[in-house]
This record gives structure tokens, sequence and C-alpha cells, in this order.
């Protein structure tokens, strides 16, 4: 996917005058697929781009290079017809397109480039006697409904080529996974695939014809499911069909000579020449007079020369020597197979191992390990980048190393390769906007309407290095002027804020967005990349398919009926405070259509609510913002942005305001307090003011119990304590009380600064009991004397009666 001045390809086409009208206008194209979905190069062809709200259309953006717009033609408010030519030279493989109207940009799509003329599916075609009769090197277009199967007929030569590819999957339209086969005339199955990793879901088959005669070509829904959906191009030909290349990379700028593997016919040699570096995607083709295969070999392009594996290298003995200041190229060819290396490192040295594999369409799934030379175990990694592997290895001492590479399950397959980068570390940035949505492309490009403003995140990734960012161009396109602040260091994402002069002209354009440093003697500098997903599947919408692109498209649309604008605060929000940011609304007559407002740039430790809706009726809201007790010092650079329904959804910011973080303007400490219920305590708050602090400041104890108050109190400028008066009354709820705390209010440029501070604890306890006397005793009545009763004898116990009967016989004996 290269990034290509003729990438930005595009052709404005006035279909008809419309007379603005603010309240009728359309907005936010959307564009679902494009028919066909593929072409042949060479050749002239008509796209239909289906979608809604695709009304008053202007321009087909094309993201590539080789396909040229001729014009378009509006079809009806969904549907516009996109007259194009394919060069004869144009790279075969997967185009991107979008459409800019009159009210903003649609998303992107695909369509697809081949070499081979386009023949149509003709039912019944659904066995293999009713098999659709074709010619050689051709694409089929056809659709797997339910259960389908479809079946096509070549006739062949002994010994000739019989290739076959096909896209499904890839052509971005839904979760298809197909399966291909050839079989002879006596339906023997040559050759299957179900999944190719070259292809993704997608496969691709070649055999040698064993003699002359028909042979059929089968393809299905892998689990003979399928719908209106599951369209395919199947490439059916005698062309080379190789799965990998190797070595699999080379030196931008050079001649390489190399080898595709695969193909059923043998091996084929041939020289490319390497791009320079930057460009995406690069892959290379196999062509010989049989044709040219349907889609690359992935091919990566770095500043690094070759170094090829030398067999046997399959342990420290006789590993490989390399010098790291190349990449290391081998292939796992067999069951079991182990590649080593040895090279020599610096102490202190510091690189980046990667393996790529997976990331240039080997069924490789790799393995690394780092050892001294003596063997002894550094480091390991299987899956860190995807199924392939990395590592940062750092040389403990100078002398010699050895890396180790083999399958995570011991495979081993004749297209096996890998390709082994160590990466000094450098500084790397990218640029790319956040998705407000996880499968959608909304407010992912550039549409400002004129004399109004459009907002933006954008979300830069840095890698070994620090420090400021800033937008790197910012003449994006005439009558729009860009608002940004400089990114801060510790921050990954910028909002940006895009404003287009009252009479900019309606157009738009392809762009390179791209952030620099601050200090441009660094040299960093980071352009836009952005992927859109495709196909989503199981498990939980995983994607299956994406698109990626390295420009942003940008546009100046029709007027819209309504702005926003922040009313700038002139006083800070503090730590621990809160703020109501007023949000305005401008609207034109007429137009009252709820407004739904988010507020998208948040600093550290700044919260607030998704959105709120400002009603159809109003012409201001308010955002209620909070900082937390850490929330980032400094002034921030903030933005709202609104959405309405003008015809379909329609977007407009704000200017770009500040927010100022600060320091509370005093901070209290209260002691634990206490009383009983219906009492009334005195509460006092040791104060700390601010440097600057004038004037006075309300402070209100919020978090009382239920049924106890007490009245706010002023802090004037050169208090040190000031007390509360916090009644109860008898059903205040007893039980120690958390929650209390004080709510400063202080006026700042006549605007309310609130914040919160001297949180303490107030215990309520129930009353002790009233103390009582004892009761007087009563009057005895009067009673006369009883003579003595003696109280009957207490019954003796067996050890008492022996002791009496010995002293009894004692005093007898005397």
């Amino acid at each position: 996917m290269a990034r290509h001045p003729l990438g930005r390809a595009f052709l404005a086409l006035a279909l008809c005058f419309v007379a603005p009208s603010l309240l009728l206008a359309a907005s936010s194209p959307q564009l679902n697929i494009v028919m066909p979905r593929g072409v042949q190069r060479g050749t002239e062809a008509e796209l239909v781009l289906s979608g809604a709200r695709l009304d008053a259309a202007e321009e087909a953006f094309l993201y590539r290079s080789g396909v040229e717009v001729l014009g378009l033609e509006q079809v009806d408010a969904n549907n516009v017809k996109v007259r194009i030519k394919i060069a004869d030279d144009c790279p075969l493989g997967e185009q991107l397109i979008q459409l800019r109207t009159r009210s903003g940009v649609s998303e992107f799509r695909s369509f697809f480039v081949g070499a081979l003329p386009s023949v149509d599916e003709t039912e019944p075609n659904g066995a293999l006697e009713e098999a659709q009769g074709i010619d050689l090197n051709v694409t089929v277009s056809g659709v797997v409904e339910n259960e389908d199967v479809d079946y096509y007929k070549v006739t062949m030569e002994a010994g000739q080529r019989l290739s076959v590819e096909v896209e499904a999957l890839r052509l971005g339209t839904t979760l298809f996974d197909p399966f291909i086969a050839i079989m002879d005339s006596r339906r023997f199955e040559l050759a299957s695939v179900d999944d190719s990793p070259l292809v993704l879901q997608d496969g691709v088959l070649s055999v040698v014809a064993p003699e002359a005669g028909d042979y059929y070509v089968v393809i299905r829904e892998s689990s003979y499911g399928g719908n209106g959906g599951c369209r395919y191009r199947l490439h059916i030909g005698t062309f080379p069909r190789p799965t990998a290349v190797y070595p699999p990379g080379g030196k931008a700028g050079e001649t390489i000579e190399l080898r595709f593997i695969g193909d059923a016919a043998g091996e084929l040699v041939q020289s490319v020449q390497v791009p320079s570096l930057g460009e995406y995607g690069f892959g290379v083709f196999a062509e010989d007079a049989g044709g040219i295969s349907p889609s690359s070999v992935p091919f990566r392009v770095t500043d690094l020369g070759n170094t090829l594996e030398q067999e046997p290298n399959n342990d420290f003995a006789t590993a490989t020597v390399a010098d790291i200041a190349t990449a290391f190229n081998g292939i796992i060819e067999t069951p079991g197979d182990v590649d080593v290396f040895r090279f020599t490192a610096q102490q202190g040295q510091v690189f980046e191992l990667e393996c790529f594999a997976r990331r240039i369409r080997s069924g490789l799934d790799p393995v690394i390990n780092v050892y001294k030379g003596d063997g002894s175990g550094i480091a390991g990694n299987d899956d860190s980048r995807g199924p392939d592997s990395y590592l940062r290895f750092q040389a403990p001492e100078t002398g010699e190393y050895l890396v180790r590479v083999t399958d995570h399950l011991s495979r081993g397959q004749a297209d096996f390769v890998y390709r082994l980068e160590f990466q000094p570390l450098a500084p790397a940035l990218t640029v790319n906007i956040p998705r407000i949505d996880r499968y959608s492309q909304t407010r992912q490009t550039l549409v400002v309407a004129r004399g109004n403003r459009f907002g933006l995140l954008l979300n830069a990734a840095r890698v070994n290095f620090g420090g400021q960012l800033v937008v790197g161009n910012t003449d994006l396109y005439p009558g729009v002027t860009v608002h940004s602040q400089p990114m801060a260091e510790n921050m990954t994402l910028m909002p940006v804020v895009i404003e287009a002069a009252a009479d900019a002209a309606v157009g738009g354009q392809l762009v390179d967005l791209e952030l620099r440093h601050i200090d441009e003697a660094t040299g960093i500098r980071g352009h836009f990349v952005n992927d859109a997903d495709f196909v989503l599947g199981p498990p939980n919408n995983s994607v299956y398919l994406n698109g990626h692109i390295e420009q942003v498209a940008i546009a100046v649309v029709d007027e819209l009926p309504y702005s926003l604008e922040i009313v700038q605060p002139n006083a800070p929000i503090v730590r621990d405070g809160t703020m109501e940011l007023k949000i305005r609304v401008t609207r034109a007559e007429g137009f009252a259509q709820p407004i739904v407002v988010e507020f998208p740039f948040r600093p550290p430790g700044i919260g607030a609510p998704s959105n709120i809706t400002i009603p159809a009726d109003q012409t201001e809201g308010v955002y209620l913002l909070n900082a937390a007790g850490n929330a980032q010092l400094g002034e921030w650079p903030i933005y709202a942005i609104g959405q309405a329904d003008v015809g379909g959804p329609a977007y407009v910011a704000s200017q770009l305001a500040t927010l100022n973080i600060a320091e509370p303007y005093l901070v209290a400490e209260i002691a634990r307090a206490g009383c009983e219920q219906g009492q009334e305590i005195p509460v006092l708050a040791t104060v700390t003011l601010q440097e600057g602090f004038t004037g006075a400041a309300q402070a209100e104890i919020i978090g009382l119990p239920p049924n106890a108050t007490a009245e706010p109190v002023m802090i004037e400028a050169g208090a040190e304590e000031v007390t509360f008066v916090v009644k109860t009354l008898a059903d205040t709820p007893v039980g120690k009380h958390k929650s209390p705390f004080l709510q400063i209010t202080y006026m700042v440029n006549d605007e309310p600064v609130k914040f919160v501070t001297g949180r303490f604890e107030l215990q309520v306890d129930a009353p002790l009991p009233m103390p009582t006397a004892p009761a007087e005793p009563m009057p005895a009545a009067p009673m006369a004397e009883a003579a003595p009763v003696e109280a009957p004898a207490r019954p003796l116990t067996r050890l008492e009666r022996l002791r009496l009967e010995a002293q009894q016989r004692e005093g007898g004996g005397e």
C-alpha cells in the first residue's frame, strides 16, 4: 500500500447546481460497498458506490496509484457511478476509494485490480455435471449462497500448470471463509485448501496436470454456509502461484535475486529492484510465461543487507556466522528443524530483535532464544508480536552470541521463511485519530463547514524518545486554519480544532498529517496512519481484515445551521474542585434540533460526563467538570464538539479554549468532633490560605447527617481558623459520620471557584439516661413480739456423724 503522490488522485465534477439550504443539507455520507468488487488493469471500468446520503457527490478520493477518476454520475441519493481508468502498470491488489459530497466525506471501501479479464458466475453450477465451462486465465466473479457449491471446468494439456487463487475474505464484504479444490475428470481431488497463510482465510493452489483433459475448480464456504454477501473473485489460470519468497526482505535501492517458493511447477528465480524506504505494504509478484500471480508476497524493505542461513546450522557448533549489521534469513524446512546464527556484539549494545514470519505471511510460528557464546541462556520470546517474536537485547559483555530460531510446535515446511532484524534503538513516531466507535470510521476524516469549526484528537505513539510535540503541517487546505497547542511530554493525545473561513471554497483533498518534535533539530517527525475494520467475527467481534491508509481526507462543506462556543472561563478549576463549563449554541433561524455535546479531551485528573444534550429550544448547556486532588496543574487546550441531525449527523466544534488547573486557594483541617443528639457543638477549622488570597471565601459544611445543620461562614483574608456551629436534633442519627467536608466558594474575576477541603468525622451519641433517687421504704406495721422459734437442726453429714460417734466412744472409755 504505497504512499504515492498519485494516490491522491481525484476529479471534481459539478453534477448539478444545488442552492444551499441550511435546513435541508444532508450530512455524513455513508459508503457501504463498491461494485463490481474488482476490475482489470489496462481498461476503463464503471464502479457503483452504494450507501446512504450520497447525494451531491463531487469527488472520489483514491489512496493508491494507478487508477484515474474520469467522472461521476449521480444515480440517486444512495448510489453514485464512478468512471475510472486503470493504468497498464497499476499495482495488482486492493485499492481504496471514498466519496466527497457537498456535506461530508464517506468511509473508505475497497475494490480490487487484477490482471485477468472477468467473467460472471452462471447458475446452475452446483454439481460436477453442471460445471460452468470457462477459459484459462480468467477471474470469475461469483456468490456462495447457503450450502452452495460452485464448479468450474477448464481444459488442460499434460504438464500444464493450473493455479487458483480466491479473493473472498479479502474483499472486505463479510466473514466469508472459502474452501477451494482442484479435481480431475474422475472426481479425484488433486489439491485443496481452506486457509493459506499468504492470503489469510482465503486460499491458493497450484498443480501440474498429470494428463490432458478436463479439470474442475470447486469453491464453497468451508462449513457449507454462505449468503448473498459471500462474494468472491476466483482467479483460474496458468500463472505462477508461489507461497513464499526467499530471502523475504532486502536493502532499499538494491537489486536482489529472489527465489519464489511453493509453486507446483517448481521454484522461480527473479531479480527485483527493491524500492526506497517508507513504502508501506511492498510486495513482490512472481511472473513467467504463464502470467503473473494475482497477489504479491510481502517483502521487507529496510536499510539492512542480507545474511542467508547456511545448512547445516541446527546447533551451536554449526551456527551460521553473521553480522548484526545485516538481517538473518532462513527457512524452517522440515519438522524439528532449528536454525542457529552466531554473531558478535559489544558490551552495552542494545537492540530490538524482531523475527518476521507471520507478518510477512509465512506459516511459521517462530520462537527465538538468545545465548552467550558458551551456550548459556540470556533471553527468549514466543508471541510478543502476535505469533511473531520480539525481545530487547542488551549485550552484557563484548563477545560472541547465538540466536536460535524454531517453530513453536516444531513444525517445518519448505515455505516457512523468516527474517531476523537487529534494530538499534531509534526514535519513532506515528500519528492517528482515536476511534470514537470501535467498529466504524465515524469522525476519522476532517470535515468542516464553511464559517465553522471541527475538532479532533491526535494520538501520538512515541518510541524511544520523549518531549513535546507540535503539528508539523498546518497548510491542509485553502481557507482552513489549524488551531493547536504543543502536546505535553507525558501526554499521548492532542486536541486540534480546524476552522474554515466563511468564504472557503467547498472542496477537499487527501493530505499528509504530521506531528513533529517541538525541537526541529531532533529531526523526529511522524506521519498519519489509520486502520479501519472491514471484517469482524467470533470471538468477540475480532478483526479479521482491515484497511490501511496513510493519508487523511479533509473537506470543506456547505454551511451548517448551528455553531458552538465555549464561554471562556476567567477563573481556574482547582484540585478537588468543580466547574460549570458553559457551552453556547448559535442557531440559524428555524433550526430546532437537540444537540449532543461531547468534551473529548480531558486533561489529566479532569473528569466529565460522556456527553450532555442541549434541548432543541435552548441555546446554552452546562458541562460539569471535576478535578481530582492530583489533577495536573497548568493551562490546557480544550474544545467541545456537537452533533445534530441535519438530514443526517452533522458535527461542529467550539473554538480551542483554555482550561486553567490550579492549586486550591485555601486548605482547611478539622479535628474529629462529637456531641449528643439535640446538642450544638462548635467545630473548629484550621485554615491555611494560599499566597495572594484576597477578599473572602464562603465555607459550607456538606455531608452532615440528616437533621443536623450548620450555617455557612466567611473566611476572610488573614484568617487562620474559623468556627462552625453544628446543630443536631433529637432524631439526628447516632453513629460515626465520616462524610462531612467543607465546600469552598471563592470568587475569581467575578466567577465562582468551587472546591472541597477539610474532611472530618462527626460523632453523634445518644444522651446518657437521667440519674434517679432510690425509693423511700414503707414504714413497717407494729407487730406483737413472737416467741423465739428454734431453727430446726441441720442434718449431719456422714463425716460429721462418724466424728461424733468417735468422740462419744472416747468419752465413754474414761
